[in-house]
């Protein structure tokens, strides 16, 4: 048997880890749940319901979110169930009272994801009306096999263009350093395939980036032409696992086609490896083929992915 009640934060953080890691590639952590359940904003609407057995232990999480950024009536919603305890019932429980709250906040659009190499992932979110929107791959680079003689001469060769990579704590970690990467992050994200959101206001890229616990100005990476910057490369460690995720990078239109995307994911392996890391990981969308290439290139190795899913409230 089993319950729903809300999420609460430091009794139920280490079980919706374990709920959520059962999905995810890259291990979230029990202080990022606590960041998660713990966090608000002005104008966030948010859901977190646990379902939890007689003896209060967490077997099934759900969560829906609307971010000041986002549009009028979108929401995104997860529903995930340990996998010893699916097929009860849980998953359905959890998906029909959240259909209650975003009913509630008058929800036109809801957005999610699910696994491509899940199967009854999958079929949950098709028997609830959701269709396919974007397919994300996932691949991973093994930093301890990596062999970067192929590439010598990149970073040097583009320093002699007078593009030269720098780290955000190179410039300080200044007020003014971090407004101004926020504007090339904005400016290279309007680039990546399928991107339909109006995106962070400045307030709100300071609060989910430089204010949350992962942050690392040395990961934050940077091209810089003279005061120009070009582009950017960001990445978080995961140092319980040894491992390291590229979250983004971006190289400003006037600036391609001359290796900087190179320079900066080299720049990324070297700056994961010197921090522990024994992997390296990263995401494109299926019709991002330039970065793609890059990374089959760099000797990435396809591992599975994710479709972003979308249903209309009627």
């Amino acid at each position: 048997m089993f319950r729903l009640r809300p999420a609460r934060p430091s009794a139920d953080e280490a079980g919706i880890a374990s709920v959520v890691n059962a999905f995810e590639q890259n291990p979230v952590s029990v202080d990022t749940v606590h960041e998660w359940l713990t966090h608000t904003a002005p104008g966030r609407i948010s859901y977190r319901q646990v379902a939890v057995t007689e003896d209060d232990i967490v077997v099934g999480y759900a969560v829906s979110v609307h971010e000041t950024w986002d549009p009028p009536g979108q929401f995104y919603a997860w529903v995930g169930v340990i996998p010893s305890e699916r097929g009860g019932g849980i998953g359905a429980a959890l998906y029909s009272d959240m259909m209650r709250f975003l009913k509630r906040h008058e929800a036109g659009t809801i957005t999610s994801e699910v696994r491509d190499n899940c199967e009854i992932s999958q079929a949950f979110a098709r028997n609830r009306r959701f269709e396919y929107d974007r397919h994300l791959f996932q691949s991973s680079l093994d930093l301890e096999t990596f062999d970067e003689s192929p590439f010598k001469g990149v970073l040097s060769n583009v320093a002699e263009s007078g593009v030269h990579i720098y780290s955000l704590a190179d410039f300080g970690d200044t007020p003014e350093a971090r407004k101004k990467l926020y504007e090339v992050n904005a400016i290279t994200d309007r680039d990546v395939p399928g991107w339909s959101s109006p995106g962070l206001s400045f307030e709100e890229f300071n609060e989910w980036v430089y204010e949350s616990g992962w942050y690392r100005p040395d990961g934050q990476l940077l091209a810089a032409d003279g005061d120009d910057w070009a582009g950017i490369c960001a990445v978080r460690l995961y140092p319980e696992s040894q491992q390291a995720f590229n979250m983004h990078t971006g190289v400003i239109r006037g600036y391609r086609r001359r290796h900087i995307a190179m320079a900066l994911k080299l720049t990324a392996i070297r700056y994961a490896t010197k921090r522990g890391a024994r992997s390296l990981s990263t995401e494109n969308d299926s019709a991002n083929g330039p970065m793609l290439a890059l990374n089959r290139k760099l000797g990435y190795v396809a591992a599975p992915g994710r479709y972003t899913v979308r249903k209309t409230i009627k």
